[in-house]
């Protein structure tokens, strides 16, 4: 299918940045790219937080094992149950912060997905749909799936980032040719739009009802950072 990218004109500026983007999101350095000093600071401190708890979990192990292999009278049972108590905690949070690295790296690398919008809709002539509204905290890019009955469906997507605003204009394309379209976008409040370019035709015969152009349109709205 074919992949279509369509700008705004705007100020010099913006079709700069637009570009770097671009760029960017298809080069083999798009973690630098998706993670801002924020993001790295995660990372390590999830890395240490790995690290302390392993070193915790390795002495708690050496405690009990030095318990149980005491050679005096003294009944150590409590002792060793508190010991495994905070052994099973250590490994619980040390699961919890390898599955949440794990998440992290998944964002560096582009393999996080999630479904935005998946619905039909109609529209009537000179009317158009908010299908998505919404923040998104991650650099990333918008997969537009859809296929229409008519060339009139258009689509607009648009967000700010950090003052600059950017917007993509989509046409649709051939008549019931499906069709997916890519957007870059960056971490920003993102606006999603769909509209009915045609007219409502009108007649001067009031025995005749007005001609309403509508479109139908299944569309698929998948973010992937």
């Amino acid at each position: 299918m074919a992949q279509e990218i369509q700008t705004k004109k705007g100020p010099s500026i913006l079709v700069i940045a637009l570009g770097l983007i671009c760029i960017i999101l298809a080069a083999s350095t798009i973690a630098a790219f998706t993670l801002n000093t924020s993001d790295t600071d995660k990372l390590d401190e999830k890395d240490k937080t790995i690290a302390s708890l392993n070193t915790q979990i390795e002495t708690l192990t050496k405690q009990v094992a030095t318990l149980i292999v005491g050679n005096d009278n003294e009944d150590k049972t409590a002792t060793i149950n508190s010991l495994n108590a905070q052994l099973t905690t250590a490994g619980n949070n040390l699961a919890a912060a390898n599955a949440n690295i794990a998440d992290l790296r998944n964002i560096v690398e582009l393999k996080m997905t999630k479904e935005l919008y998946n619905k039909t809709i109609t529209q009537d002539a000179g009317k158009e749909t908010h299908i998505f509204q919404g923040t998104i905290e991650y650099a990333g890019y918008l997969v537009i799936e859809a296929k229409s009955n008519s060339t009139s469906t258009k689509g607009t997507v648009s967000y700010n980032f950090k003052n600059a605003p950017f917007k993509f204009d989509i046409d649709f394309g051939d008549e019931k040719t499906a069709k997916t379209t890519i957007i870059p976008v960056l971490p920003a409040e993102i606006n999603i739009v769909i509209s009915n370019t045609n007219d409502k035709v009108t007649s001067e015969d009031e025995e005749k009802p007005a001609t309403i152009y509508d479109n139908k349109a299944e569309l698929i709205v998948t973010l992937i950072y």
